[in-house]
């Protein structure tokens, strides 16, 4: 019994998805470089976007209780105007480190 070979078409269609994954995930970190200060979105990285939800990965704990706590919605609305095609219902915050939730 030996390991069966992946399927060209499989394969592709692994392809296909991750390049649409990287743009939508390009296409939020653009508006996050017009909404956070340059230092704050250097610790910020566009993990996913999957029904609504968008996941950003925060490197620092202060900035991560900052923009968790107080700043979600102002950035939630603000990437809607910023990127109306893809609408973020929910916004959730990980800290860098902490492994996938």
């Amino acid at each position: 019994m030996g390991i069966e070979p992946k399927k060209a078409s499989d394969f592709l269609r692994g392809i296909v998805r991750e390049v649409g994954q990287k743009k939508s995930r390009d296409v939020f970190a653009v508006a996050l470089d017009s909404i956070l200060a340059a230092n704050q979105r250097d610790a910020c990285q566009v993990m996913g976007f999957r029904d609504g939800k968008l996941t950003l990965e925060v490197s620092s704990a202060p900035l991560f209780a900052e923009l968790s706590s107080f700043r979600r919605e102002e950035i939630r609305l603000r990437i809607n105007q910023a990127v109306p095609e893809r609408q973020v219902a929910q916004l959730q915050f990980r800290l860098g480190g902490t492994g996938h939730v």
